[in-house]
């Protein structure tokens, strides 16, 4: 029995959780009225979901999954942070495991705020928002990719908790090695714990010895010859460039230690060896992405990446410079698209001695518990195409072993971020992209939430009211009455247009008028939490009442 539930009348049951207060008199531009989910066509297809929802509370049996996707508000995982801690914690108050994570670290982009990553070694990125996509991509719209022999990446689930709440028992890697040469590791207590190969997904499967919560990872080369070797001559290099460096403006004093340093042996170059992967920029690692909350840099970002997408497919980046020149427009800009660079052609001795290449795509963490597990996805600048069939081409395959009861929509904000937004286009879109979901969960229920308002940035420090906020708002209960799904008003319930500048006044939201604060983003994770179980406590209410 779970978090003080007992049998009975089910329709008396006193339902504890959900009923914390929150002061809405400090805020008086919330219209708290409008903190529901709406079922413009009812809430038929939220049955199976309820349904699983009791067995879970009222028997402590099953699991239930629940995926939260969008762009940058996802990717902090502040807001889904505070609602996966509110159902974890509180109602029912069980945890069947993390769910899907990801070292974003690797990818020199923000680690969402609800866990820690870090990593070793050169890697290589690729993300859904980019122009030049050359690695197929999954559920999380992002991959990393390293021929480096020192390469490792750690994940610490429990690094912002004041208390463990993790301890998964196992995982799911999904990743592949370009010539099968390469085999993730899972370290656990200096164990090395060796996966079981599914080709079929992509995947390697981990059993862990004992419930963790801290994952790392390091990638072995079926030649630990070579690894050892190149391994040895990187660090080799990069010691003498280092010492280099600083004798350059090094004091007579210094001298000393940097004639002593250049009098090492030079590091010898492993025969037959390429040192740099074919596909692999030298300074792809270098290039800086946004902090966490960092909404200056996250907006400068999006901009870009909304510059860089389109609906249209992807093509080979020369294919789509001809078609600007036919069509008589600036071959500059038509790169600007999810495209496919044209391939190069390396020498066979080239491939033959290249270094073996590990792409990762995502973790799934996993226990037997029952109990609920709460997936957020999203990429910064990140809109409902770029998790087409096209960009994402792995979504339903990973989806597989991730099968949720719940959907929520929050994709939406860099659609209609534009001066002139089509939300006849974006509902097309959007029933593409929860057709791929569909085919995967054909029962899940659906979410859509609606967009936060938003001001739009016309000169250096001057913004004016976006109404693309409030014609996204109606598109979305368009899309709810088609799919029979619920919506959450955020847009309406935050006070509507013109509200962000409220909020931006009351401390909540930052300064681009488009990201919030963090005591704004708890908040909104507050409101979504509560409207979600009122609306399962209505479902309870309305139960048939049970022998005792």
């Amino acid at each position: 029995m779970l978090a003080g539930f007992t049998c009975g009348f089910s329709k008396d049951l006193p339902i504890a959780p959900g009923s914390y207060h929150i002061d809405f008199s400090k805020y008086s531009f919330i219209d708290s009225t409008l903190n529901v989910i709406q079922f413009p066509k009812g809430n038929a297809s939220f049955e199976p979901f309820f349904k699983k929802l009791d067995t879970l509370v009222f028997e402590n049996r099953g699991q239930v999954k629940i995926l939260h996707i969008g762009g940058s508000h996802l990717q902090a995982d502040v807001i889904s942070g505070r609602i996966r801690e509110h159902l974890i914690k509180e109602y029912p108050g069980a945890s069947a495991g993390r769910g899907f994570v990801f070292p974003y670290s690797a990818a020199k982009t923000n680690t969402p705020s609800t866990y820690g990553s870090a990593y070793k070694g050169i890697w290589n990125r690729n993300r859904n928002i980019q122009k030049e996509i050359t690695r197929p991509l999954g559920l999380l719209g992002i991959a990393v990719s390293t021929s480096d022999p020192r390469a490792e990446i750690s994940i610490l689930l429990d690094k912002y908790n004041s208390e463990p709440m993790w301890g998964e028992t196992r995982l799911r890697l999904f990743g592949y090695s370009d010539n099968n040469d390469v085999v993730p590791v899972l370290r656990v207590d200096t164990t090395d714990i060796y996966g079981v190969q599914d080709t079929a997904s992509q995947s390697y499967v981990f059993t862990c010895p004992r419930p963790i919560d801290t994952i790392q990872i390091q990638f072995r080369w079926m030649d630990s010859l070579q690894q050892a070797a190149i391994a040895k001559f990187i660090t080799d290099s990069l010691y003498q460039d280092s010492i280099a460096r600083a004798s350059a403006d090094t004091t007579q004093k210094d001298s000393a230690i940097a004639s002593s340093a250049s009098a090492q042996p030079a590091a010898n170059v492993p025969a037959n060896v390429a040192l740099i992967a074919p596909d692999a920029p030298s300074d792809s690692m270098f290039q800086g992405d946004c902090d966490l909350l960092d909404t200056a840099c996250m907006a400068k970002a999006e901009t870009v990446a909304a510059s860089m997408s389109n609906s249209e497919g992807l093509r080979k980046c020369s294919d789509a410079i001809q078609a600007a020149a036919t069509a008589n427009e600036d071959s500059s800009n038509a790169v600007n698209v999810h495209c496919i660079p044209d391939a190069e052609i390396i020498p066979d001795s080239v491939k033959k001695n290249a270094r073996p290449n590990f792409t990762l795509t995502g973790i799934l963490t996993e226990t037997d518990n029952p109990g609920i597990t709460y997936t957020g996805v999203g990429i910064n600048g990140a809109r409902v195409h770029d998790y087409f069939e096209e960009v994402c081409p792995l979504l339903e395959r990973q989806m597989e072993f991730y099968k949720p009861d719940l959907v929520i929509f929050a994709i939406g904000i860099n659609d209609a971020n534009v001066e002139h937004f089509n939300d006849k286009l974006f509902i097309e879109e959007y029933g593409k992209l929860l057709a791929r979901i569909k085919r995967v969960s054909p029962n899940a229920a659906v979410i859509f939430e609606t967009n936060n308002d938003m001001y739009r940035k016309v000169k250096k420090k001057r913004y004016v009211q976006h109404p693309n906020g409030d014609v996204a708002r109606k598109a979305f209960f368009t899309l709810a009455e088609k799919y029979k799904a619920g919506v959450w008003d955020k847009f309406s319930l935050m006070g509507g247009l013109g509200s962000m500048s409220k909020w931006e006044k009351a401390d909540l939201a930052k300064s681009d008028k488009v990201h919030f604060k963090l005591a704004g983003y708890n908040l909104l994770g507050d409101l979504f939490y509560k409207a979600l179980i009122n609306a399962y406590q209505e479902h309870i209410a309305n139960l048939p009442a049970q022998e005792p």
